[in-house]
């Protein structure tokens, strides 16, 4: 049977007021209404129902509706990609809903991948131009007035124009550029009519900035910064561990687990099992604006944890994993994480093989903020 997903596209329908609309979402949602903006519809087009049949799927985007929003029924036959619009992280979509709703300069990357590509619309979409206009039977064109000469402009007042420009990136060259722009101008004032007289006025702005820019100079060279480049790391979706191929595990047996779990008691939490589709182990700690969550990634029939991972989130978004991947309960034990404050993390991890465990060992995880915002460096 073909499985569908329900998509929210974060557009109002035709008249519908945006305060009233958001709050009947919000209420449904179980969430406040500024973070609900903030977390889900900020983030539209969202993916935010899977493993639906076409007639269930129909019905929850009609439902949607009636409270004034616009929702999909898509197929869910491709793998997961995010989208990046205005330096905003959108989705999870499949990627075959890519072409319904990614727009002009979007960027997109598959679930768990860390490459970017650009989305580029199709050609079929670019409007034709405009026909040419058709004379009249009667009508006899008018011939062509030609375009007014105008004097060149000195050469003197674009080259201080341009210099002008050059001193705001080299500062030293600003006195030269401010001289030769304020002669240029006498120069011209004496010249009733002659043209180049608002670009000498402009040269002599710009090249004022640049020296006051060149004046105000620090006395010693900054120390270089290093620059730490965000990366954008989506979640992956949940994993059914089960050593039975015969019986796979279905959405039942995870639907059963998922109610089983400690209920969300945040909107991190509500962020890990909606958009992300965790098994929240209740373990979890906040300092200050950062919060870490400890989750299932994958889980077997029993609905025990078969790989941890700690998810850190830098006032209420998802910024990051604390372990570069999730931790096997086979080769070893997530044992205890302490957030020390709201920037240093502490994870004890213990080797296991069977019931056979080593010596423990404790890694240090930081959140920091560079040059793109809030990330985790390990």
């Amino acid at each position: 049977m073909d499985q569908y997903c329900l998509v929210l596209t974060g557009r109002l329908l035709q008249g519908q007021d945006p305060e009233a609309a958001h709050a009947r979402m919000a209420e449904a949602f179980g969430m406040e209404g500024a973070d609900f903006r903030k977390r889900v519809f900020e983030r539209a087009p969202l993916l935010i129902r899977r493993g639906l049949d076409a007639g269930a799927a129909e019905a929850q985007a009609a439902q949607l509706e009636a409270m004034g929003v616009e929702a999909h029924a898509v197929p869910d036959d491709a793998p997961l990609v995010w989208l990046l619009r205005d330096g905003q992280i959108r989705g999870p979509l499949p990627e075959s809903a890519l072409a319904r709703y990614a727009e002009a300069g979007d960027q997109w990357c598959h679930d768990g991948g860390q490459q970017w590509f650009p989305w580029t619309p199709s050609a079929a979409n670019v409007g034709l131009p405009p026909p040419l206009p058709v004379e009249g039977p009667h009508r006899t064109p008018e011939p062509a007035t030609p375009p007014p000469t105008r004097r060149p402009l000195p050469g003197w007042a674009i080259g201080a124009a341009v210099l002008a420009v050059l001193s705001l990136a080299w500062h030293v060259l600003a006195p030269l550029a401010l001289l030769i722009a304020l002669i240029t101008l006498l120069a011209l004032m004496r010249r009733p009519g002659a043209p180049g007289r608002a670009w000498a006025v402009a040269a002599l702005l710009v090249g004022a900035v640049g020296l006051a820019m060149w004046l105000q100079r620090p006395l010693g060279p900054p120390a270089p910064a290093v620059a730490q480049p965000y990366v954008p790391r989506p979640l992956q979706p949940l994993e059914f561990a089960d050593e039975d191929e015969d019986a796979p595990i279905n959405s039942a047996d995870a639907g059963h687990c998922v109610a089983a779990a400690p209920s969300p008691r945040g909107d991190e939490d509500r962020f890990l099992l909606t958009g992300g589709q965790r098994l929240l182990t209740g373990r979890a700690q906040r300092k200050g604006d950062t919060y870490v969550a400890e989750a299932a990634a994958s889980f077997d029939r029993a609905c025990q944890p078969e790989s941890l991972q700690l998810y850190v989130f830098r006032g209420g978004v998802f910024v990051g994993t604390a372990l570069e991947s999730a931790v096997s309960a086979a080769s070893a034990k997530l044992a205890d994480f302490q957030l020390n404050d709201d920037q240093h993390l502490s994870v004890t991890l213990v080797p296991c093989k069977g019931d056979t465990c080593g010596t423990p060992s404790i890694r240090q995880v930081e959140v920091l903020h560079g040059a793109g915002g809030w990330m985790v460096q390990r």
